[in-house]
């Protein structure tokens, strides 16, 4: 498919470009902005003492800093897998990061428009997940809340969805995704609402599972963050990705919402989808505004408007 093709016609009306002309056959293990730009007839710019690099082409704009994992695509927060190295107005970026995390970005994978899809309402039953300290509400319930808007959402585009629950139970991570692979589903969307010790933190994350050998990207500590296994969801590994940044793209598009980016973590409920998996975090429970906004069920309708539009475009239903 061509540079941003179909995702291109449907979100930035950017110029087609072969996916493999973005390729590198030059060895090393990173790729200076000056070399990515000359390469994509671009320009590169530095900001804050050459800590934050840009990188603007005719189609895009990426923009990453020393030392971190995480980079700006075109407005949305990707993180990759290598740390940006060089030195203050010489940066550079993991050629891994460039041909397994930017470049399936700019040139997105050919996906079938998805008719069957899994929605996942995490926790359940005994598990209750995260709570509002104000009222004592409980995560569980959001989650099926968004989860049931969204059936309908997706029902209006003929598209058919299975949910793991559509009541307060208990189901087992592992039982999830079975759900979705006996169905033979062509997605699995996990919606959660998150927690965390410190009360300021706020904002959405979409998650997808590492690729196999490296390391989690997730907020926490993740506890499988060396697991270095192969499993049956990384046959999706761009297309994860790409789902991933739709939804992300379009979260982010709520008023108030604050984008925490694309990361990974090795959830069970997404290892074993055999189909494109993600997990989204839908804001803070336990940041006082956030949870304000989330008891709102308009607030929730507007989060499953956008789950609804990032599925759209990424499989060129818009």
């Amino acid at each position: 498919m061509g540079f941003f093709d179909s995702f291109s016609r449907r979100v930035c009306g950017l110029a087609a470009l072969s996916a493999s002309s973005w390729l590198f056959a030059e060895p090393g293990d990173y790729l200076g902005l000056d070399v990515l730009s000359a390469r994509c007839g671009g320009t590169v710019s530095y900001g804050d003492g050459g800590r934050c690099g840009t990188v603007l082409g005719k189609d895009f704009e990426l923009q990453c800093r020393l030392d971190d994992v995480c980079y700006c695509l075109n407005g949305v927060n990707v993180y990759g897998q290598c740390v940006v190295a060089g030195q203050p107005g010489r940066l550079r970026i993991g050629r891994d990061d460039w041909d397994r995390v930017i470049v399936p970005l700019l040139s997105p994978p050919t996906v079938a428009p998805p008719r069957r899809i899994c929605v996942d309402p995490g926790h359940g039953g005994k598990d209750s997940g995260a709570k509002r300290a104000k009222g004592n509400l409980e995560e569980k319930n959001f989650n099926l809340d968004v989860a049931k808007r969204l059936e309908v959402l997706l029902k209006k585009r003929e598209i058919e969805v299975i949910l793991t629950r559509s009541d307060d139970r208990f189901i087992t991570l592992e039982d999830r995704s079975a759900i979705a692979n006996d169905a033979k589903c062509d997605l699995l969307i996990s919606i959660h609402f998150n927690a965390d010790e410190s009360p300021q933190a706020e904002g959405m994350e979409t998650y997808i599972l590492p690729r196999q050998g490296h390391s989690s990207t997730a907020r926490l500590n993740d506890p499988n963050a060396d697991d270095k296994e192969f499993y049956v969801n990384n046959r999706h590994d761009e297309k994860n990705l790409y789902l991933a940044y739709c939804l992300q793209r379009e979260m982010k598009g709520i008023r108030f919402a604050i984008d925490r980016g694309v990361r990974r973590a090795r959830f069970r409920v997404v290892k074993n989808a055999d189909c494109p998996a993600v997990l989204v975090e839908c804001g803070f429970l336990t940041n006082s505004r956030e949870s304000d906004r989330i008891t709102d069920g308009n607030y929730r309708q507007a989060i499953a408007d956008a789950l609804c539009e990032g599925i759209c475009t990424y499989g060129g239903l818009k």
